[in-house]
C-alpha cells in the first residue's frame, strides 16, 4: 500500500516521459495498475511494427483501448511484419460485425494475416473509441483511408469509429509522396471534429484520378472550425479545396501554403487563388483568420496551360465582417493583372474588422503600389479602426556573411518603407517586415 495519496503519485508520473518506464509503473502492484493505466496509455506513439502488438494488448485487456486519447502513428513503407494467424483475426472480424465478402475486404483480411500494419491500423481505430487526436504519417497507406470511409458509412455494421475525434493531423516529410485529398473527406463527417491539419495533400485536376471513397456530404454539415494546410510539406489544392471548405458549418481559421508540385514527376500547378476565394465566400460571417500562401511557393509554373487569367483573380474581403488576421501575397490581394497593374486598392477589399495585415511576397517592382496603398489605408484610419499591426514580406533578402545561414531585409527596402513606419508609429500601429517562408537572395 502506498503512503502517498493518488493525486501526488499522478503528479510524479507527469515527469516520466519514456513509455517503457511508464509501463513499468503498472507492474508494481494492482493498485498502481488501476491508477496509472489511463495515464500510461493516454498518449500512444506507434511505429509500423508496433500496431499489431497494441491491438493484441487491447484485446487481452479491454481497459487499454478506452484509455487512449492521443494516437500518433507513422511508418515509411508498406512492408509486412510477421505473419499473424488465429484468434486475433477472428476477434477483429467479429468486432467489425460484417459478413461482407467482396474482393477488397478479402484482400484486407489476407493482409491482416500477413501482418500489414496498414490493415491492422483499421482494426486499431475500432478499439480506441474515445481517442480525441490522431497524428498520422501514413502516406504509404493502401487500406486505411478507403476503409475508414467505408466504416463511417456503416458498411461493416454496428461499430462506427472515431466518434470523439476532435483533431486529425495527416502529414508527410517526404517531398515525393502525397495524399489524395478525397481520401481524407471522411474526417469532415466526424461529429466531434474541430481541426484538420494536413501536409502533402493533393487535389487532382481530373476527377477520374480520384476514385470516390466517401460520398460527398452536404455543405455546412461539418463541425470543423479550423483547416490548416500549412505544414512542413506543403499542399497543392488545384480545386481550391472546395469540398473541404464548403463542408464546414462555421469555418473560423483557414491556412493554406502552396507547393507547385501536385504529383511528383507528373503534374505541377501554381496556386489558383480565385477558387479559394469562391469557396471561402460561404464563410463571410465566421472566418477570423486567413493565411493564403503567405509562406508557400510563389513562383509561377504551369504544365503547358496558357496563363489566361482564369485562376489569378481574387475578390473583395470587405464583407468578411469577422476577419481579424489576413496574411496573403500582395499581388493576389490587389489583383495584379498581366500588365503588372493592381485591379483594386486595399481600402476597397479589406474589412473594417481587420487587426493584422501581412502583405507577402512584395517584389521591388511592387513597392510603389504597396506603399501608396498602405499610405491611403492609414489616412483612412476611421474606416479601419481596429488595425494594430502591418507587415510587409519582401521577396528579396540579403545574406549575412558568417558561418550561419542568416539573412536580413536589405537596407534599401527598409529605407523605402521608412515613411510608412513613421506614420504607423504616430498612430500607435506596429509596423515591420516578415521574413518567414521562401525568399530570393541578392548575389
Amino acid at each position: 500500500m502506498s503512503i502517498l495519496n493518488n493525486d501526488i503519485l499522478l503528479l510524479i508520473s507527469e515527469h516520466i516521459f519514456v513509455q517503457k518506464d511508464k509501463i513499468s509503473l503498472l507492474l508494481v502492484c494492482r493498485e498502481w495498475y488501476s491508477l496509472f493505466l489511463p495515464k500510461v496509455y493516454h498518449r500512444v506513439h506507434l511505429e509500423r511494427e508496433q500496431i499489431f502488438p497494441l491491438v493484441r494488448s487491447i484485446q487481452a485487456n479491454p481497459r487499454i483501448g478506452p484509455s487512449i486519447r492521443d494516437l500518433q502513428v507513422e511508418w515509411s513503407s508498406r512492408h509486412n511484419s510477421e505473419q499473424h494467424a488465429g484468434i486475433e483475426i477472428d476477434e477483429v472480424l467479429k468486432t467489425l460485425g460484417t459478413s461482407d465478402s467482396d474482393q477488397s475486404l478479402d484482400e484486407w483480411k489476407e493482409d491482416l494475416r500477413f501482418g500489414c500494419p496498414d490493415s491492422w491500423l483499421v482494426a486499431l481505430v475500432l478499439l480506441v473509441p474515445f481517442v480525441k487526436r490522431m497524428d498520422m504519417d501514413t502516406h504509404f497507406s493502401y487500406y486505411f483511408f478507403p476503409m475508414l470511409g467505408r466504416l463511417l458509412k456503416g458498411a461493416f455494421g454496428r461499430v462506427v469509429p472515431l466518434q470523439h475525434l476532435e483533431i486529425a493531423r495527416v502529414w508527410t516529410e517526404e517531398s515525393k509522396t502525397h495524399y489524395m485529398a478525397k481520401e481524407l473527406l471522411p474526417f469532415f463527417s466526424l461529429p466531434a471534429m474541430r481541426e484538420f491539419i494536413g501536409s502533402g495533400i493533393c487535389e487532382s485536376e481530373n476527377d477520374n484520378d480520384e476514385e470516390p471513397v466517401f460520398t460527398v456530404f452536404g455543405p455546412g454539415t461539418s463541425t470543423i472550425t479550423k483547416i490548416n494546410f500549412g505544414g512542413y510539406h506543403r499542399n497543392n489544392g488545384c480545386k481550391g479545396f472546395t469540398d473541404f471548405i464548403h463542408s464546414c458549418a462555421k469555418l473560423e481559421i483557414f491556412d493554406y501554403q502552396h507547393d507547385n508540385k501536385a504529383i511528383w514527376g507528373y503534374s505541377h500547378l501554381d496556386i489558383r487563388p480565385l477558387l479559394f476565394y469562391k469557396a471561402l465566400c460561404s464563410h463571410k460571417g465566421t472566418l477570423r483568420e486567413l493565411r493564403l500562401n503567405n509562406q508557400g511557393e510563389n513562383d509561377p509554373m504551369r504544365d503547358g496551360e496558357e496563363n489566361d487569367g482564369r485562376w489569378d483573380g481574387f475578390g473583395s474581403l470587405a464583407e468578411f465582417h469577422q476577419l481579424r488576421e489576413l496574411q496573403i501575397p500582395a499581388r493576389i490581394l490587389l489583383q495584379f493583372d498581366t500588365t503588372d497593374q493592381p485591379g483594386v486598392s486595399l481600402v476597397e477589399v479589406l474589412p473594417s474588422s481587420l487587426e493584422y495585415l501581412n502583405l507577402a511576397y512584395c517584389g521591388e517592382k511592387d513597392f510603389e503600389v504597396v506603399i501608396e496603398n498602405l499610405r491611403t489605408l492609414l489616412a483612412q484610419r476611421e474606416q479601419f479602426p481596429n488595425i494594430k499591426k502591418l507587415e510587409v514580406k519582401p521577396v528579396m533578402m540579403e545574406k549575412i556573411e558568417g558561418p550561419w545561414s542568416e539573412f536580413r531585409v536589405p537596407a534599401s527596402t527598409q529605407e523605402r518603407f521608412a515613411p510608412i513606419g513613421s506614420i504607423c508609429h504616430g498612430l500607435g500601429i506596429e509596423f515591420g517586415f516578415n521574413m518567414r517562408g521562401n525568399h530570393r537572395f541578392r548575389g
